[in-house]
C-alpha cells in the first residue's frame, strides 16, 4: 500500500511538475511516455512466432500492427520538423519490427522534447495531420493508445497478460 502511494506521488510530481500545477504540455508528454512504455513492453512480450498472427483474416498481423504504429509516428512526429518519414512496413521479424518501432519513438522523443508553452500553438502539417503542434502530438498519443488496445487483443489470444494489466503495473 505504501509503495503504491509513493508511486502515485512520483507520478503526480512528474506530471504536474515542481509547482504542482498541471499543464497541457506536461500531460501530453506524460501520456506519450506511458503509452510508449506499454507499446514497447507489449512488442517485446509477444513471441517471435506470433508476429505473423492475425486475429481475423481481415486485419493486420501483429508485425503489421507495430509497423503501422511506426509509420504513423514517423509521419506525425517527423512532420513537426517538416520531415515526415516512412517506416519500412514490410518488416516482419520481431527484431526488425522492434528496431523500426524504436526508430519511430526516437523521432517522437525529439518532437515531444521540442514541444513547449512557446510553440504549442504553432500551426503546421496538412489535412488530417494538420493543426497546432500540441494537437498533432496529442493525436499521436490517441492513435498509439488505439493501437495498444488492439495489441492487447493479440496478447490475450496468445494467453499473455498485457503490460497494462500486469499485477505490479506502474500505472
Amino acid at each position: 500500500m505504501l509503495q503504491r502511494l509513493a508511486c502515485s506521488l512520483l507520478f503526480c510530481t512528474s506530471v504536474f511538475g515542481q509547482a504542482g500545477n498541471p499543464t497541457i504540455i506536461s500531460e501530453v508528454k506524460q501520456n506519450y511516455l506511458r503509452t510508449k512504455d506499454l507499446i514497447l513492453r507489449a512488442a517485446d512480450k509477444m513471441p517471435e512466432d506470433s508476429y505473423g498472427m492475425k486475429t481475423t483474416p481481415q486485419v493486420r498481423t501483429y508485425a503489421q500492427l507495430l509497423t503501422h504504429i511506426a509509420q504513423g509516428q514517423q509521419m506525425i512526429c517527423g512532420g513537426i520538423f517538416n520531415q515526415p518519414g516512412r517506416a519500412d512496413i514490410a518488416k516482419s521479424s520481431k527484431a526488425d519490427v522492434i528496431a523500426e518501432l524504436k526508430k519511430s519513438f526516437e523521432i517522437c522523443d525529439r518532437a515531444y522534447d521540442f514541444l513547449s508553452e512557446g510553440n504549442m500553438g504553432i500551426v503546421g502539417g496538412s489535412e488530417f495531420m494538420g493543426g497546432t503542434m500540441v494537437g498533432r502530438l496529442y493525436a499521436n498519443v490517441i492513435h498509439d493508445n488505439e493501437m495498444y488496445g488492439t495489441m492487447v487483443v493479440y496478447l490475450r489470444i496468445r494467453g499473455l497478460v498485457p503490460p497494462s494489466s500486469e499485477r505490479n503495473t506502474r500505472y
